[in-house]
């Protein structure tokens, strides 16, 4: 069984371009069949397991001086 990105976000609860941006930079191992990208079940948890909860893109503040 194959899931669409708009099946396997509503699984995650997260949008569906969320997920087509992580497919197209590798994080989110999915293939395009025509116009759609497709997951499997097991890959969705995957996912799930490795990269939901975890924060998103990291501060860039500088860190403070030594000694405070």
């Amino acid at each position: 069984m194959l899931l669409t990105l708009a099946d396997a976000a509503l699984r995650l609860g997260v949008a569906a371009s969320t997920l087509r941006h992580q497919a197209q930079a590798g994080r989110l191992r999915a293939r395009l069949v025509g116009k759609t990208y497709v997951v499997t079940p097991g890959e969705v948890e995957r996912y799930r397991r490795e990269h939901l909860g975890k924060p998103g893109r990291p501060s860039h503040r500088p860190a403070p001086p030594p000694g405070r």
